[in-house]
């Protein structure tokens, strides 16, 4: 038996999961690469497991561990994998919570809901313009339909081999694909920025622990456009700390 199960491999799920080892709380960690699962440091009372969870599985594990929490402190963009987690929980009558980023002001700036708008948006009014994500591997294959990406579009994605992958298959040529762990200060974003003489910025609202506005700033200071990409369900959770007490109690 495994009192908490967390799923994180974000900055929130590393501080969650240094407090349950502190605390040699029973639990388990699940994140889904093994680069995430090299940021944090298992215990006795801490396992860390890597790897995809499909809902099957998941429900497995949930069965077999029997946890008296979940803890859902996964990327704020992850909803598939919050709503399996969510609709697992509630079929087997597990008490879970979701753990919410921080945000940050968006006012002035253009605000998207998904990718196919952002994308209609560098292939219309900004179909000249080089382009700097800070979107994430897993949106490599939304920005091989940039027109002309393979000149265009520069990426900066996580440094595994994962990550580097998907950015390869898309066709992201090598040469713009920076393999880099964050979060960035406002200077080296703008000597990135500067490099390779982006005027578009791509990011999401990815709050004070994804270093938005450090982003943001350095791309203000170059008079880039910066586009973002609108966090879902963004008020939805508890924070931090809140989780934290949720845990004392549920292991009461």
């Amino acid at each position: 038996m495994t009192d908490i199960i967390l799923f994180g491999g974000t900055w929130e799920g590393r501080i969650l999961a240094d407090f349950l080892r502190e605390n040699s709380i029973s639990s388990m960690v699940s994140v889904v690469s093994e680069y995430g699962a090299s940021l944090l440091s298992a215990s006795q009372t801490l396992k860390i497991r890597s790897g995809a969870l499909p809902r099957e599985e998941m429900k497995e594990l949930f069965q077999r561990e029997r946890p008296r929490l979940v803890v859902d402190a996964t990327h704020p963009y992850a909803s598939h994998i919050s709503q399996t987690i969510q609709d697992v929980c509630c079929e087997l009558v597990i008490e879970h919570v979701h753990v919410r980023r921080e945000g940050s002001p968006t006012d002035g700036y253009m605000v998207f809901d998904n990718m196919d708008q952002m994308i209609e948006h560098m292939n219309g009014p900004a179909r000249d313009k080089t382009v700097f994500s800070t979107l994430g591997a897993k949106a490599s294959s939304s920005l091989a339909r940039i027109e002309g990406h393979g000149e265009r579009v520069f990426t900066r994605i996580l440094p595994s081999e994962e990550s580097l992958h998907q950015a390869l298959a898309a066709g992201i040529p090598p040469g713009h694909i920076i393999c880099m762990q964050g979060p960035f200060s406002r200077v080296i974003n703008e000597a990135m920025f500067r490099e390779t003489r982006a005027s578009v910025l791509l990011t999401k609202e990815s709050g004070k622990a994804g270093g938005f506005s450090e982003k943001v700033r350095a791309a203000d200071d170059l008079d880039m456009e910066v586009l973002i990409l609108r966090r879902p369900d963004a008020d939805r959770g508890v924070t931090v700390d809140e989780a934290k007490q949720m845990v004392l109690r549920a292991i009461e």
